[in-house]
Parts: structure tokens; sequence; C-alpha cells
């Protein structure tokens, strides 16, 4: 019964260490970034008055 509790506590702390990696490795995602060619770009405030939208 000892060694099935062991057994347990192990596989429950490997696996929270397994969710851990996944959780950090999402967090430091690279940004997305741009295709060649096309850009990125912002509209103001003032420009989205002056469409009318």
């Amino acid at each position: 019964m000892k060694k099935f509790a062991i057994g347990l506590l192990s596989a429950a702390a490997l696996a929270t260490t397994i969710l851990l990696v996944r959780q950090q490795k999402e967090d430091t995602e690279l940004p997305r970034l741009i295709p060649a060619g096309e850009t990125q770009s912002t509209i103001s405030l003032e420009r989205i008055r002056e469409l009318g939208l």
C-alpha cells in the first residue's frame, strides 16, 4: 500500500511538472511575424472619424 501511495504521488508530481512546463512555453511564444511584402497599419481615431466609421 505504501508503494502505491508513493507511486501515485510521483505520477501526480510528474503530471504537474509537465503542465507547468507547457504553460511556460505558451507564455514565451514569439510574436507573429508579418509575411514579406505586407505591412501592418494602424488607423488613428481622427482618421476613423473622417471616414465616418
